[in-house]
């Protein structure tokens, strides 16, 4: 359950850093942490807790 909200945190968080407009590279770094955490969310929903 904890890789289940960690993955949710980084999805949300990401998508929220990709919408500010501070600095150029936020928005990349942003980007990176909600295709991680979406990957993470995709890979812990269809596991069996995680493993296969």
């Amino acid at each position: 359950m904890k890789n289940l909200q960690a993955g949710g945190f980084l999805f949300v968080g990401g998508a929220i850093l990709m919408t500010s407009e501070v600095a150029g590279w936020i928005p990349v770094v942003g980007s990176v942490c909600a295709l991680l955490g979406g990957g993470m969310l995709i890979y812990y929903l269809f596991s069996k807790n995680g493993k296969y």
